[in-house]
């Protein structure tokens, strides 16, 4: 796509107020981020529907684009400036709209807010290029270029047989994939996908992390006569036009992409989501904070499509869904090609205090295994997840630990960036400066993190050469792939990495996976906290040993009589989560009720205690929901405001929607300062 496309102006006149009687029909639109629904005109001889794209002009300067929502022709009974079709005449489907307005409702959120995650800021331009390349034939990839691939594992071929009894139908159809790390999903998704095309039928297959699209791409692509489009947040504009065309004009069969590829107006009629457990399919920030997995499963109960969840470590709530029936359960017990699963080694850190004192992260025993490892020309990936160098700034004089002053967090020593970073706000400090309680200059660093080991490997381990895979490495575009390719290709023998590096890769030559502060974050207030744990445990173990020769893991722990380690230890999957669900059926936590998180901030205390004791008054009155809280976030401040949460059970969505309706409102309306936020989170 290297030809010059024309920019669509923008209509004239489109700022005039007219009266009803110079329109003959009428529409509602949603406008990205607005704070209510707004009614436009209709010009005449223009033709409009639900889900029509139009220009409108909002806030008597901006101009842009919004969706029609509703189409009447009873007037108004004031006057109204013009709705104006863009020039591409594009409608969103019913179904894409449906699933707007749906999103809107399940996750609390106006579908004015949720259109904004929805419509991609240069939506423009995407229709502009539409346009150019309407008459523009896809170029598919010659048959000859197709690679001979093995036969399929008969656990593969059960798999996949029951899956494609799974294709025809037009009700609600799901599966659990459930499969050892190594077992060969992929190669199932592929048969799935070339035999869902042979069908006519259209494919989303999602990954957790942009880092695993390349890969992904290639296995996809190089396996199906059909060219795999690309969906996510780092893609080049060429490559993100590229893919937006050719959805618009209904031309593309297979799209692979990131959580939010799934919001893209791709009418899909199979969706894999691979690594289903992974917490990245959950949406943060900005509202609406959605789940692609519960999303797919309503697509899927209201347009009939497939959805295939895939995992080595599958969400309790999935595996539970599956075991009560509501999901196909399928089991691939084995590695693909009978390789043994990898041997795990537990090391007992509160056996090594000498190390520990001397602030060593990497111990005896592990350096010795690595060594070995890169000595007889493998490859070895080690995971620590903490960025930076050291973990806290402790002063010598008064003992205070150096936080950031807009963040109740503390600030962390990063090499790479020659000073102290907050992680949460972004703010970089002298690594010499003061004390902020006393002023004293002099200071220690306490607990190391990921730059510190890369520089205990290189300097300890002469054959090892390192390359390190976190935030602070794959900030640029395409860095991660870059990262990724150079492992691959054998430029570096050792990949360093935070939690990113334990996702899904395939690396056919790490023989040794070192996991180093296993128990990292066990101390979070999260129910989820032991799932995510274990899975982390099991996922970067599982990077390991895919070859003939077989692998090991490390485990640095200090806590290795704790139940998770020993489960992590001999790859138990199905004990963890027996354990598991006991611990959330005895407490009541999903899936054995739904939650709502609530959390609210302000600059000033006072008004947030205000707030939080108005929005407390508000929902104590509905007897069918339990209340926790309010309490100070798990970080009371970030950015200068202060943060309480409330947590809300229920064991319904409908129960809590309830009772958080008003909150769905304008809150000045309702009597709530202006400077005060209130974030609701379905699922959390």
């Amino acid at each position: 796509m290297a030809k010059r496309i024309p920019k669509t102006p923008v209509p004239e006149n489109i700022d005039k107020v007219l009266t009803p009687e110079s329109f003959d029909l009428f529409c509602d639109v949603y406008i990205p981020q607005a704070p209510q629904v707004y009614t436009y005109g209709v010009q005449k001889g223009a033709s409009v529907q639900k889900g029509s794209v139009v220009w409108v002009q909002f806030n008597r300067r901006k101009i842009g684009l919004a969706v029609v929502s509703r189409v009447f022709s009873e007037p108004p009974l004031f006057k109204l400036k013009s709705a104006v079709p863009h020039q591409s005449a594009y409608a969103f489907s019913e179904r894409y709209m449906e699933n707007l307005e749906w999103v809107s409702k399940y996750y609390l959120s106006s579908p004015m807010t949720t259109l904004h995650v929805f419509l991609p800021s240069d939506f423009s331009t995407f229709l502009d290029a539409m346009m150019a390349y309407a008459s523009e034939p896809i170029i598919k990839k010659s048959l000859e270029s197709k690679p001979v691939s093995p036969c399929l594992t008969i656990e593969q071929k059960e798999a996949l047989d029951k899956l494609t009894l799974l294709l025809e139908g037009n009700s609600f159809r799901g599966a659990l994939l459930h499969g050892v790390t190594g077992s060969g999903k992929t190669r199932v998704y592929q048969e799935l996908v070339q035999k869902a095309l042979s069908l006519g039928k259209r494919v989303l297959i999602l990954v957790p992390e942009i880092g695993l699209t390349p890969q992904s791409v290639a296995r996809f692509s190089d396996f199906l006569n059909e060219p795999v489009f690309v969906l996510h947040s780092a893609l080049s504009v060429p490559e993100k036009r590229k893919t937006w065309v050719e959805i618009l004009l209904g031309r593309a069969k297979v799209v692979l992409g990131t959580r939010s590829a799934i919001l893209s107006p791709f009418d899909f009629d199979v969706v894999i989501l691979d690594e289903e457990h992974d917490s990245s399919y959950k949406q943060q920030d900005p509202a609406p904070r959605y789940h692609c997995r519960e999303l797919a499963f309503h697509l899927a109960h209201k347009h009939g499509a497939l959805v295939v969840l895939g995992s080595a470590t599958p969400s309790v709530e999935t595996f539970l869904y599956a075991q009560e029936g509501n999901l196909t359960y399928l089991h691939l017990s084995k590695r693909a090609t009978d390789i043994q699963m990898p041997k795990v080694h537990l090391i007992d850190m509160k056996k090594e205090a000498p190390l520990q004192q001397a602030g060593i992260l990497l111990s005896s025993a592990l350096r010795e295994a690595l060594t070995a490892c890169l000595e007889e020309g493998h490859q070895a990936i080690i995971l620590l997840n903490r960025r930076g160098y050291s973990k806290t700034r402790v002063c010598t004089s008064c003992g205070a630990t150096l936080y950031c002053k807009n963040c109740h967090i503390p600030l962390v020593f990063h090499k790479q960036h020659r000073g102290l970073l907050c992680h949460y706000c972004g703010s970089l400090h002298r690594m010499d400066a003061p004390c902020f309680e006393c002023g004293s200059p002099t200071f220690e660093f306490q607990g190391g993190a990921i730059e510190k080991l890369e520089e205990e490997i290189v300097s300890w381990i002469p054959s090892a050469k390192v390359i390190r895979m976190d935030r602070d490495t794959t900030q640029n575009v395409g860095a991660a792939e870059t990262i990724l390719s150079s492992f691959r290709n054998q430029d570096y023998n050792v990949l360093l990495g935070t939690q990113m590096v334990a996702k899904g890769h395939d690396f056919p030559r790490v023989q040794l996976v070192g996991i180093v502060g296993a128990d990292n974050g066990s101390g979070i207030p999260d129910f989820r906290m032991s799932e995510r744990l274990f899975q982390l445990l099991s996922q970067t173990a599982g990077r390991a040993g895919r070859n003939q020769e077989g692998g090991e893991v490390w485990i640095q722990t200090m806590n290795p009589t704790d139940p998770l380690m020993r489960f992590a230890l001999t790859h138990d999957y199905n004990h963890f989560v027996e354990m598991e669900i006991q611990q959330r059926r005895e407490a009541c936590y999903p899936p054995f009720c739904k939650l709502v998180a609530i959390d609210v901030g302000a600059r000033d205390q006072i008004i947030l205690q205000q707030t939080v004791q108005k929005i407390e008054s508000m929902i104590s009155p509905y007897q069918d929901i339990q209340v926790l809280g309010p309490v100070e976030g798990f970080i009371p401040m970030l950015k200068k405001m202060f943060w309480m949460r409330f947590l809300l059970k229920g064991e319904s969505s409908a129960a809590l929607r309830n009772a958080l309706k008003p909150l769905q409102g304008n809150l000045k309306a309702l009597g709530f300062p202006m400077n005060v936020e209130v974030k609701i989170d379905v699922d959390p």
